[in-house]
């Protein structure tokens, strides 16, 4: 019982730790409480492969649009996707040999969060995207797929004349932070949100800095650029989490 306690503080810090144990506290007395812990993270987009072209051969990245069949095997519900993209979102698909194998979805402009009531907004348009919801499926997680996609995004995104891609990344998902941190990902900002059903207090390192939302008010907005705080982010690790 004892390490099942320890447990958090032990992955993730003393601080990250108790907030962690207090989403956990709350969420099992109402679903309407829980606590949200963010970094964000950017990107460079650059003119060099992440793999040499003998190790793609196999994969293909190529946009998904609204109408393709893919969009039906993800693990998301439908509903979700139309709103993503009405909003102008896009979506990339992994390709290897032909059989679909991941995703990752991208905006400009501004991302609306879907746990914390926040809207994200890009501090330069013109040369950064916001990308979210990268996800491969569990049994190409072990390959290249993870690499393999971001190479096919950062060579379509170059060719658009993006040069930063910004990212949510959950504070508890050490194994998300670890690949990110791999390929070049800064830490420029962290946020908590308190969510009491449609209330909502943020604490973050980022302006406006503290921000209570009551119910029915507009949501918290946070701006990122790419010269913030600077930390590469944790070290790499081979540990799986």
């Amino acid at each position: 019982m004892l390490k099942k306690i320890l447990g958090p503080f032990r992955e993730f810090g003393p601080g990250a730790g108790l907030l962690y144990a207090l989403d956990r506290v709350l969420s099992a007395l109402s679903p309407n409480l829980r606590v949200y812990v963010y970094e964000f993270g950017v990107q460079p987009i650059t003119d060099r492969p992440l793999l040499p072209e003998r190790r793609t051969r196999n994969f293909e990245v190529r946009e998904i649009g609204a109408g393709d069949l893919e969009l039906a095997s993800m693990p998301v519900p439908q509903a979700v996707i139309r709103t993503r993209f009405a909003q102008g979102a896009r979506c990339l698909g992994a390709f290897q040999k032909g059989t679909f194998i991941g995703y990752m979805w991208f905006c400009r402009n501004f991302y609306e969060e879907d746990e914390a009531r926040c809207t994200y907004v890009l501090g330069a348009p013109a040369e950064s995207v916001f990308d979210f919801d990268y996800y491969l499926y569990p049994e190409y997680r072990m390959g290249l797929g993870f690499v393999a996609l971001w190479n096919g995004a950062n060579a379509l995104l170059h060719r658009e004349g993006i040069r930063h891609t910004f990212s949510r990344l959950t504070r508890f998902n050490l194994a998300t932070r670890r690949a990110h941190a791999h390929l070049g990902c800064r830490v420029i900002g962290k946020a908590a949100f308190l969510r009491m059903g449609r209330a909502q207090l943020m604490v973050s390192t980022l302006a406006p800095y503290v921000r209570l939302t009551p119910a029915g008010s507009a949501p918290a907005r946070l701006v990122l650029r790419p010269g913030r705080e600077g930390s590469p982010g944790p070290e790499p690790s081979t540990q799986q989490s």
